[in-house]
């Protein structure tokens, strides 16, 4: 895992934006419905749902799953600091956004959409696309989106959407206990929805394999140069001309590989450049924040 960078003007409109994305995809469509989220936000709903429900314990209109949800925080941002210093700045900012925008965001009396499967493909797109936005910063949102990061570090097939997924198991069943089942499925399907938004979105969990066909020499050079990868290169011949060409593969993350393009491009306009997408990678695949 490579360093994290200094916080930039970009990083931080990410942030902000990818916040308020995600934390209105939540209080706007499914909180309306009842419905909860999934990993560390739907165990903040769990225990407000308690709190309200048994405990009485309110904030008037305002709800406490933000707050809480900045509370349970605070024991995993000392993974995020052990992980990389520039990931920590960057979730030190966005932990607390999401708690006060998941707290100030309104929450509308009756749901914009009533049709609770259409409120859940709605609201798992806006909360998909804000948390990968937090992630392309090179920060996170918290919660299992710090573990994800954490156990994709470790090994490059994982995702933060795969680490979502094993965390619901235990939110829905704990829901299912409190709830009926029909709440429950769409919560179910509004995570789902999260999920696969999150992990399009997010680049660097797409991994591409990268095949360059050059004229020019030591483009391998520039290859490393710009992504920090190795890379592997043969001699070939066109099958018509018979000229004799070079031939470059590396894997890369669909970010790197979109920077790799623009500067192989810049380097030899004639370059014919192939991508294969989510390839499996096996052996000494370094993933990156």
């Amino acid at each position: 895992m490579t360093r994290g960078k200094v916080l930039t003007v970009k990083s931080l409109l990410l942030l902000t934006v990818g916040s308020a994305v995600f934390s209105a995809g939540l209080n706007v469509f499914i909180i309306p419905h009842g419905m909860f989220n999934g990993g560390f936000l739907g165990i903040a709903q769990v225990i407000e749902y308690i709190c309200v429900r048994f405990l009485h314990l309110e904030l008037g209109a305002l709800p406490l799953s933000g707050i809480i949800y900045y509370l349970i925080n605070i024991p995993l941002l000392f993974m995020a600091f052990k992980l990389d210093r520039g990931f920590f700045v960057k979730t030190m900012i966005c932990v607390p956004l999401y708690a006060v925008l998941l707290t100030v965001i309104p929450i509308p009396a009756e749901p914009i959409l009533h049709d609770k499967l259409v409120s859940c493909i709605v609201g798992g797109l806006l909360a998909g696309v804000g948390a990968g936005m937090t992630l392309l910063s090179g920060g996170c949102g918290g919660g299992e989106e710090i573990l994800g990061v954490y156990f994709c570090s470790k090994n490059p097939n994982f995702s933060v959407g795969r680490m979502l997924i094993i965390l619901n198991i235990f939110v829905f069943g704990s829901c299912l206990i409190m709830t009926d089942l029909e709440t429950v499925v769409y919560s179910v399907l509004f995570s789902v929805v999260t999920s696969l938004a999150l992990d399009k979105v997010h680049l660097q969990n797409v991994t591409l394999d990268c095949v360059i066909i050059t004229k020019k020499p030591n483009m391998e050079k520039l290859v490393i140069e710009t992504i920090g990868r190795g890379v592997t290169y043969w001699k070939g011949y066109g099958g018509y001309t018979g000229e004799e060409t070079n031939i470059l593969q590396t894997i890369a993350s669909k970010k790197e590989a979109l920077k790799l393009r623009r500067e192989i491009l810049k380097a030899d306009p004639d370059a014919f450049i192939v991508f294969n997408e989510d390839v499996s990678v096996t052996g000494n695949y370094q993933t990156r924040i």
